[in-house]
């Protein structure tokens, strides 16, 4: 008769203070360990449950899964839980390095939803060749830059969504303007760019170093036009996630970029990015 008394008010006792699941509790960084345990046991229920609804997944040749075809396709790619976090508020990405011959760069965007739980929205691969970035493409300077440094064909579904688009449709203006000094404005501090040619990262001074020295010549960074369709920009509080595929003006293969924005001092500055050439 005393279990049952005992047992009874035990029930009643988490009925009032319900047990909270490591899942619900647990940092970006353990639940992306959480995603890579199940894409290697191959459990698609586990694995479902961790991905957002508009989860997509860039692999290294550039091909992009939804979260229906990337329940099964996950299990091919070579994944790493040794991980760099970088934590923006409800927006945390994780970076680092994985698989061999060829080794990837990678990026993995980890977002909470309305219930609190972080899920993963993007997770993007580039192949890393070498140690040093290579320099990107150029074209003649003057070359105009309608798309997207004037106008870019993506409806924004909010005011913060507009500016975090305006921002960088000022970032790459003062690109194709060589204005260092412009382009600075627009990213903090901290910024790391992945490039597209061989993964390896650029950092703010590397990049205003760059635009300096084409001030000084008759080159310009090349600016893929944004490709209709394919842009899409999620607003978490102060920190923003943006995505699109551009064609470059030069010709060639189409890329993939993702870019990270926090707003400081009422302005959205770029943080992160990365590219994916599309093979």
């Amino acid at each position: 008769m005393q279990r049952i008394k005992t047992l009874a008010l035990t029930l009643s006792f988490l009925a009032y203070f319900p047990v909270i699941s490591a899942a619900d509790d647990a940092s970006a960084s353990a639940v992306d360990h959480q995603f890579t345990q199940a894409v290697a046991s191959k459990k698609q229920t586990s694995l479902a449950a961790l991905l957002h609804e508009n989860f997509t997944w860039t692999d290294q040749t550039g091909k992009s899964f939804t979260k229906s075809d990337s329940l099964s396709g996950l299990s091919n790619t070579s994944l790493s839980s040794d991980v760099k976090p970088h934590e923006y508020g409800s927006v945390v990405y994780l970076t680092g390095v994985a698989g061999q011959d060829p080794k990837t760069r990678f990026v993995r965007v980890w977002v909470k939803d309305q219930r609190d739980k972080w899920q993963l929205l993007l997770f993007q691969e580039t192949k890393l060749v070498g140690k040093v970035a290579t320099p990107q493409a150029t074209v003649a300077a003057g070359t105009p830059c309608d798309n997207p440094c004037k106008t870019v064909p993506y409806d924004a579904p909010s005011t913060d969504a507009k500016d975090v688009v305006a921002s960088w449709q000022a970032l790459e203006d003062a690109v194709n303007h060589r204005d260092a000094d412009g382009w600075a404005s627009h990213v903090a501090d901290e910024f790391v760019f992945n490039v597209k040619e061989d993964g390896n990262p650029l950092t703010k001074a590397d990049r205003i170093a760059v635009i300096r020295k084409q001030a000084e010549g008759k080159t310009v960074t090349d600016i893929g036009t944004v490709i209709p369709g394919t842009m899409k920009v999620w607003i978490y509080g102060t920190t923003a996630v943006m995505a699109d595929e551009q064609q470059p003006t030069i010709g060639g293969h189409p890329y993939r970029a993702m870019r990270i924005w926090v707003k400081r001092d009422g302005r959205w500055q770029l943080v992160y990015s990365q590219q994916t050439v599309i093979e």
